[in-house]
């Protein structure tokens, strides 16, 4: 009886490297430089979680397909807006086609809207905690002691008892870690990083002089979270586990923050589309 032929040995496709598919398809992959700064805000804690979330309407965690379709496309760097379009409102800076300017300019009303949604969203999360708090608590006491004079304006969020048996004043602030965006000079978390430092330049001092913590919670259009935010959410997070609670594990804390802002940023995304793309 013949032997037969020993089996031909199998190809190990994980030992191709990316460059030597690009080079047998004939093809070369080269980054702009917003795709390298995407790419890396993509690389930070919890910003990927709200793709895992439950769609349940009762906690807010549905969008419409129109909404959904526009974050996607606002993460995976596809045009959705005509190039060079003036905006009537701020009337000083064009509609990018990636939808950049429609999500950070504080001019168009949706910006105020997508901070109310995610402070909303958070008050909730603490609420289902049994963690005891306020929304739009009037402290009368924030002042910006570099202008030397009140804000008058009542705190995001106050968290009764939280931090050393003082109350903890959280103010919310979104920003776009792309705005700006430079060739070369980006680097991820930079954004959230200085809005947080401007957040405790301008109020913590205040709050100290009152005996109440101050919490800054910087988050941007990705879901990239400050490392004060990353705090005091893990610590909501350790309350829920410890309680037992049914809201959702251990995952239900910043899964349901971090779809908060996609929510408000494909609101936002949404409410500039053309009537003909939606």
């Amino acid at each position: 009886m013949d032997t037969p032929p020993p089996p031909k040995p199998q190809k190990n496709f994980g030992e191709c490297s990316i460059d030597k598919i690009a080079r047998s398809l004939g093809e070369t992959f080269d980054l702009t430089p917003r795709q390298k700064a995407v790419i890396e805000c993509f690389k930070g804690p919890h910003v990927q979680d709200f793709f895992t979330v439950i769609p349940i309407e009762g906690l807010g965690q549905c969008m419409s397909a129109v909404e959904y379709k526009a974050i996607l496309k606002y993460r995976l760097m596809i045009p959705m807006y005509p190039e060079d379009e003036t905006r009537p409102i701020c009337r000083k800076a064009c509609m990018d086609k990636y939808g950049e300017h429609a999500v950070h300019c504080k001019e168009l009303p949706g910006f105020k809207c997508r901070h109310d949604w995610v402070r909303d969203v958070s008050g909730d999360i603490l609420r289902r905690a049994v963690i005891s708090a306020k929304k739009e608590a009037p402290v009368n006491f924030l002042t910006d002691h570099m202008e030397g004079r009140s804000t008058l304006r009542p705190v995001d969020l106050l968290v009764f008892v939280w931090a050393g048996g003082k109350h903890a004043c959280v103010d919310l602030i979104g920003v776009s870690p792309l705005a700006g965006l430079r060739e070369n000079r980006f680097v991820a978390g930079q954004a959230i990083r200085k809005a947080e430092s401007k957040k405790v330049d301008k109020h913590a001092k205040a709050c100290a002089d009152n005996h109440h913590a101050f919490v800054p919670f910087a988050f941007d259009t990705f879901g990239s979270l400050a490392p004060e935010v990353i705090c005091l959410f893990t610590r909501v997070q350790q309350v829920v586990h410890s309680s037992g609670s049914s809201t959702g594990g251990q995952w239900f804390v910043f899964n349901r923050l971090e779809f908060a802002i996609q929510k408000g940023v494909a609101a936002q995304l949404v409410a500039r589309l053309p009537t003909i793309l939606m």
